[in-house]
């Protein structure tokens, strides 16, 4: 964990869920500083006077619902990662918020072990997390690194090593000083290797087959 504290905003109308959920990361993140709000048009105003570095929100809220507030925040903040944290944990709803914009999904319906899990997953390690209804994974998990076997190269694996850690091909562009247009090939031969035709699916295959969700380091000669 970085020396300095992050920064979370947990968006929740039910005051008992907010700071139950605060508590929890407390105990499991002692340095993340969580932020409370009890709406969206709160969370919105918080999000504009100060920095926040992840916005956990649930689906139901009582200034608007469902993937509306997802889309909102991503419009007007599309710098700051949002995960969903919500009951309503089905896999159609976990896919569409992952469409439409989030990094994560953690289901309100876990056990304490695996909240915690999930938030140092997203949190310290800035990897996505998959409800069980879509995901199979286990501890541990198999390296990407196996995807070779699909006919990916070292550095298509490691683009989408990033890929499934949500950033963007101009993200993924930035971090490892290559062009836009040359990372959006290796996402392009990635997902055919794979058979799916876009991230969320990329995503989903990948955590059902019990890969782990962190980048994978390509030889410096790959381009």
């Amino acid at each position: 964990m970085p020396s300095r504290p992050r920064h979370v905003l947990l968006i929740d109308d039910h005051g008992l869920v907010r700071h139950g959920l605060q508590l929890l990361i407390n105990e499991a993140l002692p340095q993340v500083q969580v932020h409370l709000a009890g709406s969206l048009a709160e969370g919105l105003d918080a999000l504009s006077r100060s920095a926040t570095d992840l916005v956990l929100l649930d689906l139901t809220l009582g200034d608007v619902h469902g993937m509306a507030g997802l889309r909102k925040l991503r419009e007007e903040h599309t710098a700051v990662p949002v995960v969903i944290v919500s009951a309503q944990d089905d896999r159609d709803t976990v896919l569409a918020a992952l469409d439409a914009g989030a990094m994560g999904f953690i289901s309100k319906a876990a056990p304490p072990d695996e909240l915690r899990s999930a938030l140092t997953q997203v949190l310290v390690h800035r990897a996505i997390h998959l409800p069980q209804s879509v995901s199979n994974r286990h501890e541990g998990g198999r390296d990407l690194s196996e995807l070779a076997s699909l006919g990916l190269t070292p550095r298509q694996i490691e683009v989408l090593g990033h890929v499934v850690q949500g950033l963007s091909n101009k993200e993924i562009a930035r971090k490892l000083d290559r062009s836009e247009v040359a990372v959006k090939k290796h996402v392009t031969a990635a997902l055919q290797a794979l058979g799916v035709s876009n991230r969320t699916k990329a995503l989903v295959a990948l955590s059902q087959h019990g890969y782990r969700m962190g980048a994978t380091a390509a030889s410096d000669d790959e381009a």
